[in-house]
């Protein structure tokens, strides 16, 4: 079995886990508000990976496609919305 099938591996980034406080005060004077949406932004972005692979995986290049696009746009919402808290929406800019 090849290393990009092998499913102990999947999304593994070697990331810390977030921390209670993290969660609660994760940068000086974030919005509570952008905060919970980052969070729902980055969750969507997990399950339309999944969708993604799931359908590459059964070889539906439709679904594959759609899934693919959506998750295009909530990775483009969380990354602006990953600027604003860092950057204050004034800083370097991670979209390409």
């Amino acid at each position: 079995m090849s290393t990009r099938h092998d499913k102990d591996n999947e999304f593994e980034i070697d990331l810390p886990a977030a921390s209670g406080a993290e969660w609660t005060s994760p940068v000086p004077g974030a919005d509570a508000g952008t905060m919970r949406g980052l969070h729902l932004a980055s969750e969507s972005v997990l399950c339309l990976a999944t969708q993604t692979y799931n359908a590459v995986a059964r070889g539906d290049a439709a679904g594959a496609q759609a899934a693919r696009m959506s998750l295009e746009e909530q990775l483009q919402l969380a990354t602006r919305l990953i600027d604003e808290l860092l950057f204050d929406g004034n800083g370097p800019h991670t979209t390409h």
